[in-house]
């Protein structure tokens, strides 16, 4: 899936799985 450049909200991204959903996104590009 292509998310460079593409805008990402994560809910509960403090901690736990929003983090790390949060962190993997931002590697990939996503803003």
């Amino acid at each position: 899936m292509q998310i460079q450049g593409l805008s990402a909200i994560v809910t509960g991204g403090a901690s736990g799985l929003g983090a790390a959903t949060a962190q993997a996104l931002a590697e990939a590009g996503a803003r």
